[in-house]
């Protein structure tokens, strides 16, 4: 930055400060449309710098107002974003209007990176500087500074295609912080993090974060992002969760040149949030990619170094589960993860709790005894294999959260025909005095192609049994292979009724599409079919016992699902690649799985398998559904 412009920003700060410290800044604080200012980022070591709006009769008043933060796209910087096409002088106008603070801050990293936000690509995530700590450095120097209402209720993000993606990412980081969000034609997943260490952070499977946020999408039938955002919108109907959608006439922008309608739209939409009464939640969940965090007064610590997530599950004042995947929705978990938390202050202080543990790896449940702080937390340590808790009092009401399922006994996939079983456990992370004779357990889903023969059952408990295994549900599955990247599970409701006690909990299946056989199979297994080789093994083109393979259809890798007791999800990895396109937005994930060392000559494998294609402009990118079978050799 030149000394000229760093004197001009300094001049005008120290004229806005001295207006009002003197009562004369009414006329300023009116008449100019917008400050561009700055302040000292511990963050990046260095200035940073925001465009700040304020509204009208701001300085004659010592009212506190509400804030909205915009974040700008690929390119841009606070002071501008040329795709948006905004109208920045005309934005006064709506912030007079609504009564709001406008920050639109500055997500540059480094001034020789046009993108911002350090997210990206794998290899385009470059610094240690992470916009998830200079978020909430930024909102604590604005509320410092400004009168502003500094709760939840009276917070909202407004962000622009990266700054979209930015807006549901901080927002689902940051649910206890953010009201309201919403995405104009938001990216729809960058890796995130750290250098070397990035990961994968797909919108459309995140919103149990959003669950506590009013989100917006608006989407221009046009605009080249369209297909990608329909995939997250996609991705919130999976979930449940009620999102307010937009699709406007126009292309890659805000508003057209010279107009500020759809701007005012999404300002109203936030404003009109401010009105709401925001209470903590009683029942959450949340993934998150960093190491250590904190959400809803939980903190949690851990060794976390590789890519991947660690999921809060089910959260309630009886406990949680505690997860971890390499990936969303449902990758394996992360190897020798050692996890502490720290609880919401939300227990009796300096109370005697009785706990119950189940363990995804040992399969068993453990009981003990631990005590709340001072302040009413708790604090544990457990591991990353995964883990269901239960924190409760002796004379605590029953808590039935889903444990697992099966299909017949073995399998994981809904085929398509009728007569599924879905075998599912259930544990009790609650009391046990009060534990009804029999519970009730009510199973739904949203999804059409799925039929439940009998949605309800009456179970029979168990004084001292903490799982309960339930007879199979009946299910008919007729699902079609999914066109796009959207969610292709099948997500299920679980409802259980304990006398007047309510659990609820949700959990997916994938389903076994009908597909045709793959015909043109190629496996890497260190030999190079397209580009470099991926796999590794004997290269010599034949998927043997004890090899990492990666497998072709032409020169189309393979992503992979298969329940074969020799192909160990645990040893899956992901390869993701950007297809051409105008702009590289959209992954594209492929397997490389590894064949057991003990699998025997001759058995078959076989596979549901996907490719994905992607068009030029707008960005589509299409997946196309088949068979794999692959004979298993012994190497001489």
């Amino acid at each position: 930055m030149s000394s000229y412009y760093k004197n001009i920003i300094a001049c005008t700060t120290i004229l806005f400060f001295f207006s009002v410290i003197t009562g004369r800044s009414q006329n300023l604080a009116d008449s100019k449309p917008y400050f561009d200012l700055e302040h000292e980022s511990k963050v990046f070591g260095h200035k940073k710098l925001y465009r700040l709006y304020l509204p009208q009769g701001y300085a004659a008043s010592s009212k506190h107002y509400p804030v909205i933060y915009f974040f700008h796209g690929w390119g841009g910087r606070h002071f501008k974003d040329d795709n948006a096409k905004l109208e920045y002088v005309k934005l006064k106008t709506l912030i007079d209007k609504y009564q709001v603070i406008l920050v639109m801050w500055d997500g540059n990293v480094d001034l020789s990176e046009p993108q911002p936000y350090n997210v990206g690509n794998y290899d385009e995530v470059k610094f240690n500087e992470q916009m998830k700590d200079y978020f909430p450095e930024l909102i604590a120097h604005i509320d410092s500074i400004y009168r502003t209402l500094t709760d939840k209720q009276h917070r909202g993000i407004i962000g622009f295609s990266m700054g979209g993606f930015m807006s549901l990412f901080l927002a689902g980081k940051y649910p206890d912080k953010i009201c309201a969000a919403v995405s104009f034609a938001g990216s729809p997943e960058f890796y995130v993090g750290y250098p070397g260490k990035a990961t994968l952070y797909p919108v459309r499977y995140t919103f149990k974060n959003l669950w506590d946020v009013d989100v917006k999408i608006n989407n221009g039938n046009t605009d080249i992002l369209y297909d990608l955002n329909e995939e997250v919108r996609a991705g919130a109907q999976w979930e449940g969760k009620k999102i307010s959608y937009l699709k406007f006439v126009g292309g890659h922008m805000v508003d057209k040149p010279g107009e500020t309608k759809v701007f005012e739209k999404a300002i109203q939409f936030v404003t009109n949030d401010f009105k709401k009464q925001w209470n903590p939640p009683q029942h959450w969940s949340h993934y998150d990619l960093y190491a250590g965090f904190s959400v809803w007064g939980y903190q949690l610590e851990s060794n976390k170094e590789d890519p991947g997530f660690i999921f809060l599950r089910n959260v309630t004042r009886k406990g949680f589960g505690i997860y971890t995947y390499r990936w969303l929705p449902t990758g394996p978990a992360i190897d020798s993860l050692n996890i502490k938390i720290s609880t919401a202050p939300v227990y009796v202080p300096n109370k005697i709790y009785e706990t119950v543990k189940f363990s995804i790896a040992t399969n068993s449940v453990t009981t003990g005894n631990i005590e709340s702080d001072a302040q009413g937390k708790i604090k544990m340590d457990v591991d990353g294999s995964g883990t269901q808790i239960g924190i409760f009092d002796k004379n605590d009401d029953p808590e039935f959260v889903f444990l697992d399922c099966k299909v017949k006994e073995t399998d994981h996939y809904l085929h398509i025909c009728k007569g599924n079983a879905l075998i599912m456990r259930l544990f009790n992370r609650g009391g046990e005095n009060k534990l009804p004779p029999f519970i009730r357990v009510v199973l739904s889903t949203s999804d059409l192609s799925v039929k439940i023969t009998d949605t309800v059952m009456r179970i029979k408990t168990e004084a001292g049994k903490r799982i309960i295994s339930l007879p199979p549900f009946d299910i008919s599955c007729f699902k079609k292979s999914t066109s796009h990247a959207e969610p292709a599970d099948i997500k299920f409701n679980i409802a259980v009724f304990a006398d007047r006690q309510l659990g609820r909990d949700d959990f997916t299946v994938p389903a076994w599409f009908d597909a045709p056989d793959f015909n043109s199979i190629q496996v890497d297994d260190g030999i190079s079919i397209r580009d470099s080789a991926l796999g590794h093994g004997n290269a010599n083109g034949i998927a043997d016992a004890g090899e990492n393979i990666m497998v072709y259809q032409g020169a189309h890798r393979l992503r992979l699902y298969t329940d074969d007791p020799w192909i160990k999800k645990e040893h899956e990895k992901l390869v993701s690649e950007v297809i051409p396109a105008r702009w590289p937005d959209g992954f594209t994930l492929s397997s490389v799985i590894r064949i057991e060392s003990g699998c025997p000559d001759g058995h078959v494998v076989e596979c549901l398998a996907s490719y994905e294609t992607k068009t030029f402009n707008p960005i589509e990118r299409k997946l196309t559904w088949g068979k794999v079978k692959l004979i298993v050799h012994h190497p001489n």
